[in-house]
């Protein structure tokens, strides 16, 4: 689902990254209080306003000025550090906010292709593109009337990302969590061969917001042509499973976090970048 919201710059003023980041909390916890004292708070209409409330308030303009100060900040680059890692389905992940929900912006940087494994999630979520042209698929399960000439996900490239139905391998993949005060990891869980079709190639451009309900499977594309980036507001996980089907038999699970530096140099060149795209 496709969003357009009218842009209005909220912060009008250099504010210190520690109050630009609490303004935008108090929006979205609010927003969130009130869907979930009625039990919505991953339904259409949910996603849809909180798809609204980052167009309105993590725009471009607001986001830039916002990693321009998080920049300057050694101690709240080393709290987002120790959140943020480089995902391996080949984008930046910058956890921004982790208060139930999780405030996230994505990079995926010019000269690097990759291609998603296919996947639902957690959670429902709604996402604002802040730079270039996000490309994506959405998939369904099919029937397995044609199984003996279908590809494996193995077999695909990002050049023959065309194919419209495949059979993957399909596992349940669970997030670290806590069971009776004991840690338990990250870990997936063999299920299955599935029967999969795509749905629809999808293009967000630039200013666009959508959303995307838990049970959805799609996986994104990025060819490595230009810079793309996202900022991206998960509801509160409700579920500890999703279902995940890797195009490589060891997907990776426990990604390591970057280090302050590593953080300011990738902020930096992603706003450097940014500006010579303008």
């Amino acid at each position: 689902m496709t969003l357009t919201t009218p842009v209005t710059n909220t912060l009008l003023t250099p504010l210190s990254a520690d109050i630009q980041l609490t303004n935008i909390h108090e929006r979205l916890h609010q927003h969130f209080i009130t869907y979930q004292n009625n039990g919505t708070s991953t339904n259409d209409d949910s996603l849809v306003q909180l798809a609204h409330l980052l167009s309105q308030h993590c725009h471009l303009a607001n986001m830039t000025i916002l990693l321009s100060s998080i920049i300057q900040s050694p101690a709240l680059l080393e709290q987002i550090a120790a959140r943020s890692y480089w995902h391996g389905n080949g984008f930046l992940k910058v956890v921004l906010l982790d208060k139930g929900y999780k405030l996230r912006l994505h990079i995926w940087f010019a000269g690097t292709s990759c291609e998603e494994n296919i996947h639902s999630h957690r959670w429902g979520f709604a996402s604002h593109v802040l730079t270039g042209a996000l490309k994506s698929e959405l998939w369904a399960d099919a029937a397995n009337d044609d199984s003996t000439a279908l590809p494996r996900t193995s077999e695909l490239s990002l050049s023959d990302s065309h194919t419209s139905t495949l059979l993957s391998d399909e596992y349940l993949y669970t997030a670290k969590h806590q069971k009776n005060k004991t840690n338990v990891s990250a870990h997936k869980q063999y299920v299955g061969a599935t029967y999969l079709k795509k749905l629809q190639n999808v293009t967000q451009t630039a200013g666009a917001s959508y959303v995307m309900t838990p049970d959805q499977l799609h996986r994104i594309n990025h060819p490595g042509e230009e810079l793309v980036a996202t900022v991206i507001c998960t509801a509160p996980t409700q579920i500890l499973t999703n279902r995940l089907f890797p195009t490589t038999a060891d997907p990776k699970l426990h990604p390591t976090t970057l280090s302050a530096d590593e953080l300011k140099h990738a902020l930096v060149c992603y706003l450097d970048q940014q500006r010579l795209a303008a």
